[in-house]
């Protein structure tokens, strides 16, 4: 496979968004009389599945950028990525290595509906025109998003979750069906102004491009991929080393709204169990995910007894939510190595809901949280309320 700079600055962009264990650029699988290969990068998060064909044009080639653009971006691009969608169906079994090194089998993720992309560079004096092609419709691959890098990469400065990067996309395909005669002659930022704005598909609107310059692109209310890229420094198996992963898809499935109650809620239990005193567990629960969140501050004299509490609020906070899946965190001081060291340690549990008189009963005797109140997102990228729809 035929490396270049454009798959090298999608391979760390798509790193950083979704994750190394999620991603995959080595895609040669055996087959028994030789190799296949797979697109040059796919991103396979839960029920998220992207597809990436990258064209880099070489200095040498001496096309013009019409020629190139037909013959390597859409000829050979979309060939690619139909051979991939073939190779999904007709193997049984293709094991790939992600880039943490473990190796899942991508015939799985087939069923989904993959978002296929292709992302290209062309020389500097590329045409409006050309670059303003939203799509390739297909009539065996579908709709085919073309993106130059350029537009790639801000499109991952605004949206840096994998759940946004995902609805962009489908909203991309929305407005594209929706305003055909006109979008082509838009240019991405306004489609990515537009849908800061709303998803709303049935009208244009010129100042919605202005959502560019004015959307508080601030992430450290929350960016957890520190906690994420730190997560198996000092993890503890107990079984399988891919074991984590269940956790951590549950937080990169997260919008940046959700995000920001997760690590609000992370960070305050993070300070109370530096106090000597017992703290009712802090929770958050996500329907879009079906994920209930628990956030357990125990005392330096709980450290030797974590496990129980961890289990059975987690248990409790899922129970009350009828959720089918708990992710529980318990933190906690780790003075062994040293003052300010902290010590966190997961568990997650996913099961379809059932009544349980037992459960019933102990939470009627001794309710253990806070009254978790619901709120509702308006303003999805925290634009000015004077932008807002």
């Amino acid at each position: 496979m035929e490396n270049n700079q454009t798959e090298d600055l999608v391979n760390e962009i798509n790193q950083n968004v979704f994750f190394k264990e999620f991603t995959y650029s080595k895609n040669d699988f055996k087959i028994t009389n030789g190799n296949l290969e797979l697109a040059d990068h796919l991103v396979w998060l839960d029920d998220i599945f992207f597809i990436f064909q990258i064209k880099d044009r070489a200095q040498s080639e001496n096309s013009d950028d019409e020629k190139w653009f037909q013959n390597k971006v859409i000829n050979k691009g979309v060939k690619q990525i139909k051979s991939t969608l073939k190779y999904l169906n007709d193997y049984e079994q293709i094991a790939l290595h992600n880039n943490k090194g473990h190796v899942f089998n991508l015939v799985k993720a087939k069923q989904l509906n993959a978002r296929k992309v292709i992302i290209y560079t062309p020389n500097q004096n590329f045409s409006d025109e050309k670059r303003n092609l939203k799509f390739y419709e297909s009539s065996q691959a579908g709709l085919i998003h073309l993106f130059h890098s350029e537009d790639y990469t801000w499109i991952c400065k605004y949206l840096i979750t994998p759940a946004e990067i995902e609805e962009y996309l489908g909203f991309r395909e929305n407005l594209y069906q929706a305003q055909k005669k006109f979008i082509v002659a838009l240019p991405e930022q306004y489609v990515l102004g537009h849908f800061l704005q709303t998803i709303n598909v049935d009208h244009l609107d010129a100042k919605y491009i202005n959502n560019l310059k004015i959307i508080d692109d601030e992430i450290e209310d929350f960016d957890m991929s520190g906690v994420i890229n730190n997560f198996t420094k000092d993890l503890r198996f107990s079984g399988e080393v891919t074991e984590y992963y269940f956790i951590i898809r549950e937080i990169a499935k997260l919008k940046r709204s959700e995000l920001v109650e997760f690590k609000k809620r992370f960070v305050m239990a993070m300070e109370k169990c530096k106090l000597d005193t017992i703290t009712t567990p802090y929770r958050i629960y996500t329907p879009r995910t079906d994920c209930a969140f628990v956030f357990i501050p125990l005392p330096k004299s709980r450290v030797n007894s974590w496990m129980n509490p961890l289990k059975n609020y987690t248990l409790a906070h899922k129970y009350t939510q009828k959720a089918g899946k708990g992710l529980g965190v318990a933190i906690m001081p780790f003075a062994e190595k040293g003052e300010n060291y902290i010590d966190v340690n997961w568990i997650f549990v996913e099961q379809k809901w059932e009544h349980d008189p037992e459960m019933e009963e102990l939470l009627d005797k001794n309710f253990p949280f806070r009254k978790v109140n619901t709120k509702e997102v308006t303003n999805r990228y925290n634009l000015p309320k004077s932008e807002q729809s």
